[in-house]
């Protein structure tokens, strides 16, 4: 009843999700058991495939769960009739309702055996079986492997309620797509679309490929599958729209921008598929208790079957085996970690599953447990606490407006910054014409070009004085770029940028939530950048930061141990930084591709009050996996006790083993569903 659970992308790049069990066949049960023989250490792993589907209705459920209802209805109707049939004949009966459950989970054991692994919950299980029907405690041998076969089903059960929620975050994109050949429509497969292919995408349909939106008119997009959010959001002519989502109200056409294989919905779900092999430090510690947990198991049984015996003996009084070996076997049942090695993994992978559908993106459960434990949060400025959306609000300098624009176009047409797209909007919208450049390059704090066979600069005032560029004195907030050319200051251009609505709320939250300090680390000039700190209300910040400098601050903050560091940013030079920080968190729909790579969590869209739900929820799992262990080893410890003693019974020993496995499941569900 151990297993991982996985998200499996298959090459047509449909979604299936699916429950590897162990052993070589197509199922992969993991119980941390590790059998090497050359290092004594012995992986274990049990792969069956019983890909179970729980979701054709009733037929389906009984043809999941038929030979635990053949086995339970000759259990039931042998203890009726039991006293009608002569003794020597019940464990016929039994034997025979056995059957149907025993003889997979002895394959199974006997499959294991093979590969190396003998110390396994097949064996023990069967072992407790057998060891009943020596006894003479029929009803309890087979309740032992009818209720261990059954809970196996319905982990099969709890884990395919997980991955249909995904599946419903996800939806399902579309296996064809409309592109549009002149005047005609062709039905094609969206994994052979070209880049920059025109499809045409009716209402309530998914956009198969990231594209830009055509026409001349805004339209409603249902976002749900990529953000979370439910309330529909409006597009423009010429935006970036992300596979998966819905347009509301009308047809629209469309432009690609990506390949199939590279759009956002396909990525989602590469990250859901990685997010499961990445295991936290809790499931791997879980590894390695179990590595030597069933052995350790074993012997104690055997003990306390023959430490009895070897005293009686000693005592030269009669051993009384049948009371012994029923403890023992109580002993076994009980111990089984199934309820740990299940509702640990599960409840990771229920959050994971949770956090998708909210449009918060881990890329494994370790990052959860790492969330769960942040104290500092460092914020980029431009895009992530405010909107990024600049506009211009002054000009000023030794030449006219329009020769400062015209310059800074010129060199700022090479860059997507959202300053530089900025002064490029108010250039077209002015009508100023941008000079004519060449050898335009990206630089510290700007961009260098050559315009009439001078020299241009387009940056920051740091930019201006490494080349002894003199620029006059300024207490403005707004953000500040400087023009030069042929090595004389021409102007500065001043734009303001707008904090997001929810910054100031989000940050309150974070500290409410005992996160010590919110800092904002910015390229950005200085009155700009305390501008935004006064008004989201963080502790402190840094300006005029490169790349490297913020992630050399990220550096010292973590060498300081003062708990751990995320850094929250959305752009290409945000990538060190996030990549340094113990939490790299990528804001906006997706994130540049840098950042989204270099990130851990991915938060789908622009909304900062998710940081704090994904700490809320990393929190969350943690006091459910408390929960879970407490109660299960609670149980366990009594049932054990009361066993060693011989008041607790066989039937006790399976409520601690396969009914305590489904509560910590069915709680799991229930605590993590929300």
């Amino acid at each position: 009843m151990c297993k991982n659970y996985e998200l499996t992308l298959h090459r047509n790049q449909k979604s299936k999700l699916m429950c590897k069990h162990c052993h070589n066949s197509n199922h992969n049960h993991d119980h941390g058991h590790s059998h090497d023989h050359k290092g004594h250490s012995h992986q274990h792993n049990h792969n069956h495939s019983h890909e179970h589907n729980h979701e054709g209705g009733e037929g389906s459920i009984i043809s999941t769960y038929a030979r635990e209802i053949i086995t339970g209805i000759i259990l039931v109707a042998t203890l009726i009739i039991s006293h009608y049939l002569p003794s020597g004949l019940w464990w016929i009966a039994y034997l025979i309702g056995i059957l149907p459950v025993g003889i997979p989970i002895v394959r199974e054991m006997l499959e294991s055996w093979r590969s190396g692994s003998v110390m396994n919950e097949f064996t023990l299980m069967v072992a407790a079986a057998v060891g009943a029907f020596v006894i003479g405690e029929y009803p309890e041998g087979v309740a032992v492997l009818l209720f261990y076969s059954f809970g196996e089903k319905m982990e099969d059960t709890a884990s395919d309620d997980v991955k249909r929620r995904i599946k419903a975050l996800l939806g399902r994109l579309p296996e064809t797509a409309r592109l549009k050949d002149g005047n005609e429509l062709k039905m094609v497969d969206p994994a052979q679309l070209p880049v920059g292919s025109i499809l045409v995408v009716n209402p309530g349909e998914r956009v198969p490929v990231d594209a830009t939106l055509m026409g001349n008119q805004e339209v409603d997009f249902d976002t749900s599958a990529i953000t979370g959010e439910s309330v529909p959001r409006a597009y423009k002519p010429g935006e970036e729209l992300s596979s998966g989502i819905i347009p509301v109200s009308r047809a629209v056409e469309v432009k690609t921008i990506r390949k199939f294989s590279d759009s956002s919905m396909t990525r989602i779900m590469k990250m859901i598929e990685d997010a499961q092999e990445s295991k936290s430090p809790t499931e791997n510690m879980l590894r390695r208790i179990t590595r030597w947990y069933t052995p350790i198991v074993f012997a104690l049984a055997l003990l306390l079957f023959f430490v009895p015996w070897i005293v009686s003996a000693a005592q030269g009084v009669d051993f009384e085996w049948i009371k012994w070996l029923r403890r023992s076997l109580v002993f076994l049942v009980c111990s089984c970690p199934c309820a740990l090695v299940v509702s640990i993994p599960l409840s990771y992978f229920a959050s994971l599953g949770n956090a998708s559908r909210r449009g918060l993106l881990f890329k494994g459960s370790k990052y959860v447990d790492a969330m769960r434990d942040v104290k500092t949060v460092m914020f980029d400025k431009t895009g992530t606490l405010t909107t990024g959306k600049f506009h211009v609000s002054a000009i000023s300098g030794n030449a006219t407006e329009d020769e400062i624009i015209s310059v800074a176009a010129a060199l700022d047409k090479e860059s997507s910054h959202p300053l530089a797209v900025a002064i490029n909007e108010y250039a077209e919208s002015k009508r100023i014409i941008p000079a004519k450049s060449e050898g335009v390059k990206t630089i510290s704090h700007g961009m260098s070009g050559m315009i009439d066979g001078k020299e241009a600069l387009v940056g920051s005032r740091s930019l201006m004085k490494s080349h002894n560029i003199e620029v006059p004195a300024s207490t403005s907030d707004a953000s500040e770029i400087c023009v030069a050319l042929d090595g004389k200051y021409l102007g500065s251009i001043w734009l303001l940028d707008t904090i997001k609505p929810e910054a100031r709320e989000a940050i309150r939250q974070l500290h409410a939530l005992g996160v010590k300090t919110v800092k904002i680390l910015s390229g950005d000039h200085e009155e700009a950048v305390k501008r935004v700190m006064r008004e989201a209300g963080a502790d402190d910040y840094s300006a005029s930061l490169l790349p490297e400098d913020k992630q050399r601050i990220i550096n010292e903050t973590r060498a300081a141990h003062t708990g751990k560091v995320a850094f929250v940013g959305d752009g290409i030079n945000d990538a060190p930084a996030i990549a340094a920080s113990d939490v790299g968190v990528a804001m906006g729909t997706l994130g540049t591709d840098i950042a989204m790579e270099s990130s851990y969590v991915v938060i789908a869209g622009d909304s900062l009050s998710k940081l704090p739900e994904a700490i809320r929820l990393a929190r969350k799992v943690r006091r459910v996996v408390i929960e879970n262990v407490s109660f299960a080893l609670g149980i366990k410890a009594l049932v054990m006790i009361l066993g060693a003693f011989g008041i607790a019974s066989l039937w006790a020993a399976v409520f601690a083993d396969t009914g305590v496995t489904l509560i910590t499941i069915v709680w799991t569900l229930l605590r993590l569903r929300k």
